[in-house]
């Protein structure tokens, strides 16, 4: 039992810490190329304020907003490729695992919700672009497909980090350690992130951390039909983590202390 719940404390730590780096990585994004086309940006927690936008060509302004996206995209690709390579299922493998499902979330969730969120970067790009809601609508379904096929993939990889054999040798019990990976660490973990966007700068940052990981009630769903899984040589990840909550600790210290006041980078 202490195994179980070592292992639901660590998965959580990792999951905020890859949710924490997923925003900043995005929200730098913005701001990186705002300052590249002078348009004064204010980098906060879960956002940027470009205070010069009168004078941005629909070019300009279609670079900034995309350039979030983009960054969340490049991220889940290269931190997946990254996981595939690592064969030691342990603390690392997990983080990096979180870390690539959260960018293609990031990035498929702004395609699914542009044509309601029109204040969201790829809402924004539909603006900007005038394009016609039936494309805009296609695109949302396009995304919504992707996505859900990433979901039917993460079942496998997170019952890998399984160790014990019981844990995973009926369809029950793959369920219940599938509960235990994916779905306690993300309630968990979209309660905590939810607390450190505060203050509310945008309706979607609130109720983007709970609903983004709706999408993993299919991994878990879909763990009992996973058969001969493949078991972990590395028992650490039921072991507790100082370093993992020591380094979720200092991120969250610059993620409320240094960013949530806001930067400014002009």
């Amino acid at each position: 039992m202490k195994q179980k719940l070592n292992i639901i404390l660590n998965s959580a730590v990792l999951y905020i810490l890859a949710f924490l780096l997923t925003t900043i990585i995005h929200e730098l994004s913005h701001a990186f190329f705002g300052l590249l086309n002078n348009s004064d940006p204010i980098l906060y927690h879960n956002a940027v304020h470009h205070l010069s936008t009168d004078l941005l060509s629909i070019k300009q302004q279609l670079i900034i907003a995309l350039a979030g996206p983009v960054a969340s995209l490049l991220q889940g690709i290269i931190i997946g490729i990254v996981f595939l390579k690592t064969r030691k299922q342990g603390l690392l493998s997990l983080f990096l695992l979180w870390f690539s499902v959260l960018g293609f979330i990031n990035f498929l969730g702004y395609l699914m919700t542009g044509p309601i969120f029109k204040n969201g970067d790829i809402g924004k790009v539909f603006l900007l672009l005038n394009s016609p809601l039936f494309l805009q609508i296609m695109i949302a379904l396009i995304g919504a497909a992707i996505l859900l096929f990433i979901a039917y993939k993460l079942t496998s990889p997170f019952l890998n980090f399984s160790y014990e054999k019981k844990w995973v040798e009926s369809k029950k019990a793959r369920k219940n350690f599938s509960f235990l990976i994916i779905i306690l660490p993300w309630l968990i973990g979209s309660f905590i992130v939810t607390l450190l966007y505060l203050p509310i700068i945008a309706i979607v940052s609130i109720i983007y951390p709970i609903m983004s990981g709706m999408i993993f009630i299919f991994p878990w769903q879909n763990a009992q039909r996973i058969e001969n899984v493949k078991l972990s040589n590395d028992k650490k990840i039921g072991e507790i983590s100082f370093l993992s909550i020591s380094l979720l600790a200092l991120l969250i210290i610059v993620f409320r202390f240094v960013l949530a006041p806001g930067i400014p980078l002009y």
